[in-house]
């Protein structure tokens, strides 16, 4: 069986018509090597990276409109920020700052890397292509105060809260491969009945996460999972890496930075160059584009890391 026909780097809708309950679910692979192939990151942060990566392109996946979903860890431990991105179209890309010299421990937490203080934030933005753009914030706390510190349960007390409705998420990695499923609780009629319904559900869910790794179709993996219940599948969607990097881009984030903090690397080197942070795409800035940036119209923040890109 090939990678595709095993359910890949592919995402799938499901509803249950036996329990209130719907869901998503993806397998990341090549996908994930490739948005990592141009970093050098620590163990531990290609694992915070790979689990953000399956949680954004879930949630990517209930988009109704052209829109990126940004997840981001921010703080002041030796790993000040964690950034994905993930889009409507099923693409992604992945982002760490790791201060220089940092050793890590490859079993830790978010917060431990990122707020070991507990002064830092995890960040959803929704930021479509026209429109408001919507965020929330959540405070990075120990793992006492907020269930086991996992990304899975940081995003389903958050989702359940905000969404007023009760959702769970898993994130198993197994070598170079991550599986992300998403489960919301649907309305019934008849609680008493649907209760139980949905706790038997998760509870086999969270069997089945505990189980060795099985790269079956999900159209299989799927009843398999969830003996007993009928389980109706969507076709399948591809994932992949992709970069919205360009010079326009660049540009913005230039005019951000302002001319006069600039203008010294154009009079040394008579041009700008800047590398993308999540794909390693050199970008050069001439002095005469410098030089007409300046007079165009006014740049504005792009959602995602402060930077250059």
């Amino acid at each position: 069986m090939d990678k595709i026909s095993a359910g890949y780097d592919q995402l799938t809708r499901f509803w249950l018509d036996t329990a209130p309950a719907r869901g998503v679910v993806a397998r990341l692979d090549e996908s994930l090597a490739s948005a990592l192939k141009h970093h050098d990151y620590p163990p531990a942060v290609v694992s915070l990276l790979k689990q953000l990566a399956g949680a954004a392109v879930l949630l990517a996946s209930n988009l109704k409109q052209s829109a990126q979903v940004i997840l981001q860890a921010q703080g002041t431990g030796e790993v000040p920020l964690l950034c994905v991105e993930a889009t409507d179209e099923l693409t992604f890309r992945v982002y760490a700052s790791v201060r220089e010299g940092a050793v890590l421990p490859e079993a830790a937490n978010i917060t431990t890397l990122v707020a070991p203080d507990g002064k830092g934030r995890f960040v959803l933005t929704i930021a479509p292509s026209n429109g408001q753009m919507y965020q929330g914030i959540v405070a990075l706390q120990s793992s006492s105060e907020t269930s086991d510190g996992s990304i899975a349960a940081l995003l389903e007390d958050y989702l359940s809260n905000s969404q007023q409705t009760e959702t769970r998420m898993w994130l198993r990695e197994d070598g170079d491969v991550m599986e992300a499923m998403l489960m919301e609780r649907l309305p019934d009629r008849s609680e008493d009945a649907a209760t139980p319904a949905w706790n038997t559900v998760t509870a086999q869910a969270d069997a089945i996460f505990k189980e060795h790794f099985m790269p079956f179709p999900y159209s299989e993996w799927l009843q398999f999972s969830f003996a007993g219940h009928d389980v109706k599948v969507h076709p399948s969607q591809p994932v992949s890496f992709a970069c919205s990097c360009s010079i326009e881009r660049v540009l913005n984030a230039l005019k951000l930075v302002g001319e006069d903090e600039l203008k010294s690397l154009i009079v040394e080197n008579g041009k700008i160059e800047t590398r993308c942070e999540f794909c390693g795409k050199g970008y050069e800035v001439s002095a005469i584009q410098f030089s007409e940036l300046f007079h165009g119209v006014e740049a504005s923040y792009l959602p995602g890391s402060r930077t250059i890109q």
